[in-house]
């Protein structure tokens, strides 16, 4: 059965948009992905308590053909091809990949869905209205609708297209 789903990519030490490309390209080989969407590229400041200089982030979002562990373990292991800890503790990181959604998704220990915190962070809904425009499942409003709701005063620097090679 395809599901919608949604995922935040972000980075802000090393090469960061060649790990978001990367990415893309890993989300794109799998079989249960289909119809991937990518958003543009945004430099913003670290939310919270995260070490490290300024982030660079997108989303994508697609249909997803798996289990909800099987999206959380892709996730994972795309992570560990950048040696990101499942655990980042406020560390600086190559690549950080998030689920913020998946339809018909049930939460559980390790994967909350959609994201508790998706509707407080703009560098979260911004580049998520650019590949998501129906309602977000499980919370009843679309991307748009949840960002004119947004406190969050940060500001968000487009950064252009996520550049894919060999894909």
């Amino acid at each position: 059965m395809k599901r919608a789903f949604a995922l935040s990519l972000g980075g802000n030490l090393g090469k960061v948009q060649d790990s978001i490309s990367r990415c893309v390209q890993l989300l794109k080989k799998s079989p249960f992905v289909l119809e991937l969407r990518v958003s543009s590229l945004y430099k913003t400041a670290p939310w919270g308590d995260v070490n490290g200089g300024d982030f660079l982030n997108a989303a994508v979002a697609g249909m997803w053909l798996g289990t909800d562990k099987e999206l959380l373990l892709l996730c994972r292991s795309i992570e560990a091809e950048f040696s990101v800890p499942v655990k980042k503790n406020s560390a600086a990181r190559v690549l950080d990949v998030d689920v913020l959604f998946l339809q018909n998704g049930q939460s559980t220990q390790e994967l909350t869905v959609p994201h508790p915190r998706m509707t407080l962070r703009k560098f979260v809904l911004v580049p998520l209205c650019e590949v998501w425009s129906e309602d977000v499942p499980g919370l009843n409003l679309t991307p748009l609708q949840l960002l004119k709701r947004v406190q969050d005063t940060s500001s968000i620097i487009f950064q252009g297209n996520v550049k894919l090679t060999g894909s």
